[in-house]
């Protein structure tokens, strides 16, 4: 007892003893406190329950480790947080230090289930037990080296639509010689996902102030998961990609100035990015590469510049709705949650807000993260200095047109530079592409976004028309089989709240092989090889188009009477039977054309109404309309040339009108020459009923129209005409074409008609083919019926030709004739085709019984001894009783008989006295011997006929009197006769 009160021995043994309990208390009571304590912690402010493995301290090294380790739901399940082991080594340090120095923590195989409910909670804040906010500053932590190795995090939002979830495993976390003072330490942190997405990170933290900066790379993150976890603010679905970045950051939370952040990432890479609108099954934009260069990033002054973005392999599939929308807007248009402000979830609110002078961290709050020192507004700020893609390929469909219009921008090249987010800066653009695989396209100049203003220079080449026939007229009668169209120059566009037009275009164009034909026979309607339009001025709102010059090559155009006679232009545009009078002011396009070239051209005309066809062609058409202009008071002047059928039948035509309103001003000349009449052969066969064997024609056409009066001269030349042989036509007019042609032929065997036509385009009536060719028929009716009246009109006194009326029983020409027939002769000899008959037949009874009546009296007169020439016998004027006995001497003479005439009735003389009587019988001998006589001085026919020729003679004496005319064309025609007219015997001489 006494060596236990010695101090020696007392002070010793109560180290002993408490080293003994303090050892026993580490090692065996601490374990127990340790995990009774925890336990009761996590049960009684967390509501949860905590398993815990093995617990391990050491007194004298003052280590902790602890295994097995998880923290589940009071009902047990899958745990929240878990962690194989927890190693703990504390500084003896600490004990004087006043600071918690740790020489070393590490975790093994840590592992948490992280759920973001639909309310928007963090499941593991229930974990961090509620507190009041306290200004107390941080402890004094020093934390040689804390190790994470193999963790393990579940992660899934069930506050999102698609509710994604993600595993990151392994997580390797090392921080190296941190403090809670200003210097802090530094850090490294590794981890991946089951699909390869993996995340390095390293740098330095201080929590004192609150601040870090480092390095962080982000490997093959998988474009689905972006979607996965920010579908509800990205307007679009990203289908398909990974994604590639490096960075380097700094970070800082500055008392009273808010957070400031500045990134740097030198390279963002993706690859084989795929896009599309939420709720369809197929991509409409994929890449194969992009990459961002040189970017940065600083906040408060959202700010975000970059250097250069670069796309490869972009395939875009892009189409117009019906309804005139893009489907392109719905992948830029902004959802609804991108467009409510940005808040953090509740476990991850601004650490700022309540940080005293010693930095303490506030109580965790659902605020929305704000700076303290924002930018003047809350406007992002973006830039980006270049944009290039290279090798795109853009399908584009266009639904409001029928049929849909299809173009593919193949290969595609476009950069564009500097690009923002401040919409009225200019953006340079160049672009290059080749659509349809035909047509190259090239785009260069600026465009503002905000007011969709542009300045560019287009260029595009040999575009198929085809390609874009659903935005020109439907014409279904007409099928376009070639042509190609290209245009160069500036496009303008301005906001169309300004005035003046809203777009205008500057430049030129060019359709070359145009080629239109008839879709219902497959017939050539209107071609050229060549379309050139230079000088081009095109506006919109208001409308105006200005060309400077039109020059077309081998320009074609056919117009045909088809077999039904109608007209294909009628067919294929429909009949305007109104006025052409210019709509009001402000209703169609002002068009001006200062010259409209025509080089090499055809105008073709084929009437397949008539057996055979008729066909014809004006080649080599060439020339210029100057001045075409839809203004009113404008007038377009012509000047065309070309040929018909060849070299040696030019045509000519010229003049001015008024194109908009011909019908109120327009004078045009047409001269069609030399043209070989055979190529008309279908008609005159059809109509004349003859072909033509040979011929010219020329033609001079004039027409003048003012105020819907038309004047019309058709002066009609024709030259050599000879008709061939004659048809069948049913349809050959009833006139004698050749004798009409003979009467108007010259003496050179040239036909020159003057065929004036006046009248008004009001007349519905009114057709000028039609009137011309009555007027064509009314001159031959004319002629061929009054041909001496029509040769008197040529010739005066010729028409007083055509009958010549003889005394009975003579062929002495009348004394008025010979005038007569001298002017028929010289028009007969100007007119060469004609020949004339004169009757030359047998003469009549009236000339037989003239002829009769003069044997007679030359018989009484020889009875009665008159024979000396010139003597006198008047046998009317002789004494009843001398006559009586004149005419018994010429019966005796004659019959050698003595007359015996028949006694007069009784009855017939009984009332008379006996001189009447006698007188009675006197006249009844005189009247039967006159029956008896005159019979044997009847006329014999071979006479008759004599007298017929020798009248036929006596005229043709006439005619050829002066020796110009040619005597083959005079006929005595013996089955012609003359005919009694009026006591005279009429000869009507007929032209043939």
């Amino acid at each position: 007892m006494g060596l236990i009160r010695k101090p020696w021995f007392f002070i010793p043994a109560l180290l002993a003893l408490a080293l003994g309990l303090y050892a026993a208390a580490g090692f065996w009571l601490a374990p127990k406190l340790v995990r009774s304590q925890a336990t009761a912690f996590v049960h009684d402010e967390l509501g949860k329950s905590l398993r815990l493995g093995e617990i391990r301290t050491h007194p004298f090294k003052l280590t902790l480790e602890v295994s097995d380790i998880a923290i589940a739901d009071a009902d047990g399940g899958k745990p929240l947080l878990a962690a194989d082991r927890l190693f703990v080594d504390l500084e003896a340090s600490s004990l004087w230090q006043r600071s918690w120095n740790f020489r070393e923590v590490s975790l093994v195989g840590p592992y948490a289930d992280a759920r973001i409910g639909p309310d928007g909670t963090l499941n593991l804040a229930e974990l961090i037990p509620e507190s009041e906010p306290t200004d107390e500053p941080l402890p004094m932590l020093w934390l040689q080296a804390l190790s994470v190795a193999g963790g393990r995090i579940d992660f899934a939002d069930h506050s999102r639509t698609l509710e994604p979830s993600k595993t990151l495993a392994p997580i390797d976390f090392t921080l190296s010689h941190f403090r809670t003072t200003p210097e802090g330490g530094g850090f490294r942190l590794s981890t991946a996902s089951a699909e390869s997405e993996r995340l390095d990170w390293n740098g330095q933290l201080s929590l004192e102030p609150l601040k870090s900066d480092g390095h962080f790379e982000v490997g093959g993150l998988l474009a689905t998961s972006v979607y996965a976890f920010f579908s509800d603010e990205l307007p679009l679905q990203l289908s398909a990609g990974r994604f590639d970045l490096t960075g380097d950051y700094r970070f800082e939370a500055v008392p009273g100035q808010g957070l400031r952040l500045e990134v740097s990432l030198p390279r963002i890479d993706a690859g084989e990015l795929a896009l599309r609108a939420k709720g369809v099954d197929s991509d409409w934009v994929t890449l194969t590469s992009a990459s961002v260069a040189d970017t940065r990033l600083a906040w408060p002054a959202r700010q975000v510049d970059v250097a250069s973005a670069q796309v490869q392999g972009l395939k875009a599939s892009l189409w117009r709705e019906a309804d005139g929308h893009l489907n392109l807007e719905r992948l830029l248009a902004p959802s609804a949650a991108a467009a409510a402000p940005a808040t953090l979830p509740a476990t991850m609110a601004a650490t700022t807000t309540g940080t005293g002078a010693q930095g303490a961290t506030a109580e965790p709050s659902t605020t929305t993260v704000s700076s303290a020192a924002p930018a003047a507004d809350d406007t992002w700020r973006f830039e980006l200095g270049e944009l290039r893609l290279e090798q795109g390929e853009v399908d584009f469909e266009d639904r409001t047109i029928a049929p849909a219009a299809r173009f593919r921008l193949a290969p595609l090249a476009l950069t564009a530079q500097p690009i923002s987010l401040d919409m009225s800066r200019p953006v340079g653009i160049q672009l290059q592409a080749t659509v349809n695989q035909a047509a190259p396209l090239r785009v260069s100049g600026e465009v503002v976004p905000d007011t969709v203003t542009a300045t560019l220079q287009v260029e595009i080449d040999t575009l198929p028309i085809a390609q874009v026939r659903g935005y020109l007229p439907a014409l279904p009668s007409l099928q376009l089989r070639s042509g190609s169209a290209g245009a160069r120059g500036e496009l303008s566009l301005q906001p169309q709240s300004e005035s003046g037009p809203w777009l205008r275009f500057s430049g030129g164009a060019t359709v070359s092989d145009f080629d239109l034909i008839e879709a219902r026979n497959r017939r050539r309607f209107l071609s050229w090889q060549r379309l050139d339009v230079d000088g081009l001025e095109f506006s919109a709102g208001p409308d105006t188009l200005k060309v400077r010059t039109v020059r077309a090559t081998r320009p074609y155009a056919r117009v045909v009477i088809a077999e039904d006679r109608s007209i294909n232009l009628a067919t294929m545009f429909g009949e305007d039977g109104g006025s052409s009078a210019p709509a009001p002011s402000g209703g169609s396009m002002p068009i001006r054309i200062g010259r409209l070239q025509l080089a090499q051209g055809t105008m073709s005309f084929a009437d397949f109404s008539i057996d055979p066809n008729f066909q014809a062609e004006i080649q080599a058409l060439r020339g210029s309309v100057t001045g075409l202009s839809t203004a009113a008071d404008s007038r377009a002047r012509i000047d065309l040339q070309g040929h018909v059928v060849n070299r040696f039948s030019p045509v000519r035509i010229t003049g001015e009108t008024n194109i908009a309103a011909w019908d109120r001003h327009t004078d045009v000349e047409m001269a069609f020459e030399n043209i070989e009449l055979p190529i008309f052969n279908p008609y005159s066969g059809r109509w004349a009923g003859y072909a033509i064997s040979k011929g010219k024609l020329s033609t001079e056409l004039h027409y003048r129209i003012d105020d819907r009066a038309l004047v019309a001269d058709h002066h009609v030349v024709i030259n050599q005409l000879e008709w061939g042989g004659a048809t069948d036509s049913e349809d050959k007019v009833s006139l004698p074409i050749r004798l009409a042609t003979a009467l108007l032929k010259d003496r050179n065997g040239v036909i020159d008609l003057e065929l004036p036509v006046s009248g008004t385009l009001d007349d519905p009536e009114f057709r000028i083919g039609p009137v011309v060719w009555q007027i064509i028929k009314n001159l031959i009716v004319k002629v061929v019926t009054a041909p001496f009246a029509f040769l008197g009109s040529l010739f005066e006194g010729a028409e007083d030709a055509r009958y010549v009326d003889f005394a009975p029983g003579s062929a002495e020409l009348p004394t008025d004739a010979a005038g007569a027939l001298a002017a028929l002769a010289k028009g007969l000899n100007d007119r060469p085709a004609l020949n004339l008959d004169i009757p030359a037949g047998a003469a009549g009874a009236a000339d037989a019984q003239a002829l009769q009546e003069q044997r007679f009296m030359a018989a009484l007169a020889q009875a009665n001894g008159n024979t000396a020439e010139g003597s006198a016998f008047d046998y009317a004027g002789m004494e009843p009783g001398d006559r009586l006995d004149l005419l018994e001497d010429l019966y005796r003479q004659s019959t050698g008989e003595r007359p015996e005439p028949p006694e007069v009735a009784k009855e017939a003389l009984a009332e008379q006295s006996w001189s009447e009587r006698r007188a009675s019988r006197r006249e009844a001998d005189i009247a039967w011997l006159e029956g008896e006589l005159r019979p044997r001085y009847a006329v014999a026919e071979n006479e008759l006929l004599q007298l017929g020729q020798a009248r036929a003679v006596a005229i043709q004496a006439a005619l050829l009197a002066d020796g110009n005319l040619d005597p083959t064309r005079v006929f005595l025609a013996s089955s012609l006769q003359a005919a009694e007219h009026e006591g005279r015997m009429r000869v009507e001489l007929q032209l043939k």
